[in-house]
């Protein structure tokens, strides 16, 4: 959508003065009007009042600023709708988004994520002054878990309210953060929750350690937009894994199902011959299953099938695979491990399968 910026005043030669400054610096057609007769704007058209007073110059430079600042921002959202386009892995995504913000918002971006159990995770951080943000990080760990516990991150993750504060030395805050603070110059600060519609992931908190930038509303909207989209793509990576869970995993067993003990089996034996490394396949299946289904249905066949893989995966290493190959046939791969091994495994699960009450 074209959009036309339109400059009106009194004074001809205010008008053409920052017209020449705004012409260098953005596309948009521009169009000055000193006469009686207003211009028709349309509701994406930009209109500037030229002031009549002798420090233009400061007002000029001002508005190019605010101009710059709505273009770098509209720049971010268009990177970052890219950005959760492209098939990167989250925690690189994650990073991208904190290097990114630090063109808008502040000079330093950190993105927190909280668990179930309300601890918090530091997930990504970036600065512009690599040396303070490393400082930074070591006084946060050198204070231990209160730096990251207190009102400000508790307004974030459980109330589900942005944060904003203009000025930080001037601000009551918890001792761990005055330290931090005081210690690091942080001048000004703004946190948002990361929240989808039924829970808070997390936050993104951005900070600014020079006199030049006082975090304001707008910047809430900002760090709004960033947080938002994180959410997505934290909420995404969460479906797009369970997919993938699903996709190499038997619904009824919780082992791997016979899909993925195929590709698993070439892989490993690709790498064995390359490797010249042993490799022992057990392939197992319950005896009088049939039975079993036939005299008690198969709600409990089901459960002996449940129980019995359980067992398997109880008895192998975390190195190998177990698979449910269909009915109640199972296979083990069992990397680096030769006949005399896998024996040894066999009779293991022998054992444990004969000790164990399948069904309770």
């Amino acid at each position: 959508m074209a959009h036309t910026i339109f400059i009106l005043g009194t004074d001809p030669q205010q008008c053409k003065e920052l017209k020449d400054i705004l012409q260098g610096r953005i596309a948009d057609e521009i169009v000055t009007s000193h006469g009686s007769d207003l211009p028709s704007v349309a509701e994406s058209d930009t209109v500037i009042i030229t002031s009549e007073e002798k420090n233009t110059g400061i007002l000029y430079r001002r508005l190019l600023n605010r101009l710059e600042e709505q273009v770098h921002r509209a720049e971010l959202l268009g990177d970052l709708i890219r950005l959760f386009s492209s098939s990167l892995q989250i925690d690189e995504l994650l990073e991208r988004v904190v290097t990114k913000s630090t063109d808008v918002l502040g000079d330093t971006s950190f993105i927190v994520l909280s668990s179930d159990t309300g601890q918090v995770k530091l997930e990504a951080a970036f600065s512009t002054d690599r040396d303070r943000l490393v400082k930074m990080l070591v006084t946060t760990v050198n204070l231990g878990s209160k730096a990251l516990e207190g009102d400000i991150l508790s307004e974030v993750l459980i109330r589900r309210q942005p944060v904003v504060i203009g000025n930080l030395p001037q601000t009551n805050l918890a001792p761990e953060m005055r330290s931090i603070v005081e210690k690091h110059s942080i001048m000004s600060l703004v946190a948002v929750p990361i929240q989808t519609k039924d829970a808070v992931l997390g936050a993104f908190i951005s900070l600014a350690t020079t006199h030049s930038k006082m975090f304001t509303g707008e910047d809430v909207v900002t760090a709004s937009s960033l947080a938002d989209f994180t959410a997505i793509a934290l909420e995404n990576a969460g479906l797009f894994s369970e997919l993938q869970r699903s996709a190499i995993t038997d619904s009824l067993t919780g082992v791997y199902n016979t899909r993925f003990f195929h590709e698993v089996l070439g892989r490993e034996t690709a790498r064995a011959d390359r490797y010249s490394t042993s490799l022992s396949l057990l392939m197992i299946d319950i005896d009088t299953f049939k039975l079993v289904n036939d005299t008690f249905g198969h709600v409990v066949g089901n459960k002996v099938l449940t129980a019995t893989a359980r067992t398997l995966g109880h008895t192998v290493r975390n190195t190998d695979f177990v698979f449910r190959c269909g009915g109640d046939e199972f296979g083990v791969v069992l990397p680096g491990t030769d006949v005399d091994g896998a024996r040894h495994v066999a009779e293991n699960i022998l054992h444990r399968v004969e000790t164990s009450e399948i069904l309770t």
